[in-house]
């Protein structure tokens, strides 16, 4: 029993050391493009959905997926000796895939914060950009006006390059006809409303927000069913 503890608490101590030894940093988007520049053998690491990544991504990047089940297996396939700058849509799921890279040894990285919304603001290169620039934005201030003149309002933050999202669409037209007078349904194009992303805290699409009487009650993140979203709006009526 004496050996098991101590075992344990060896591989305890070394695990710990491992995680203290690495140097882990956030940068905004121009240290950054600096750092990474300047960095040898760089590994650039985009965290988005296979989606996300179709409609644009930072130079050269790579991508996994944080939220597939072989996210892990997958960041074996790299060197955990050469520095990892790793990025996502607003920067929620490349903290958390940090923390990951970390705990398995890897020694130095980078998160981008602000995410791609906040690199593409700042007209910093991409490539693979299929961005609607003739799509209507909104303001935190338009919304905050539609949030003080309706009951229930659901925003759905949505893209044009965004597979789940232009697939729910037909859902969304139908269910903002059905409760036409109840609920207030408004699209926010993700690239042309980046205030308005980054001020609701929204690191993937499609995500949809609820609100009533000016306040969230329900979130939602990823493709959903007619029946699913119908349920969720109408919980609120």
């Amino acid at each position: 029993m004496k050996n098991i503890i101590r075992t344990f608490i060896f591989f305890t101590i070394l695990s710990t050391a491992n995680i203290s030894n690495c140097f882990s940093q956030v940068l905004s988007t121009d240290e950054f493009q600096k750092k990474y520049s300047e960095t040898d053998n760089a590994q650039l690491l985009d965290v988005r959905t296979a989606g996300e990544f179709g409609g644009g991504h930072l130079t050269k990047a790579l991508n996994i997926d944080y939220r597939s089940p072989d996210f892990i297996q997958k960041l074996n396939t790299l060197d955990k000796t050469k520095p990892v700058f790793v990025y996502c849509l607003s920067g929620g799921r490349s903290k958390a895939a940090a923390e990951v890279l970390k705990q398995n040894g890897f020694s130095s990285v980078y998160e981008l914060q602000g995410g791609y919304l906040k690199w593409t603001a700042n007209n910093l290169p991409v490539e693979g950009s299929k961005e609607n620039t003739n799509a209507k934005g909104y303001s935190k201030t338009e919304i905050e006006t539609i949030l003080k003149e309706n009951n229930v309002v659901v925003l759905d933050f949505f893209a044009s390059w965004c597979g789940p999202c232009i697939k729910m669409m037909p859902t969304v037209d139908k269910l903002s006809q059905e409760l036409s007078g109840k609920v207030k349904f408004v699209k926010v194009d993700a690239d042309a409303s980046k205030s308005v992303v980054e001020n609701y805290k929204v690191d993937e699409i499609p995500t949809f927000i609820i609100f009533k009487n000016g306040k969230q009650v329900k979130r939602s993140t990823g493709y959903l069913e007619e029946k699913a979203l119908q349920k969720m709006i109408t919980n609120q009526l």
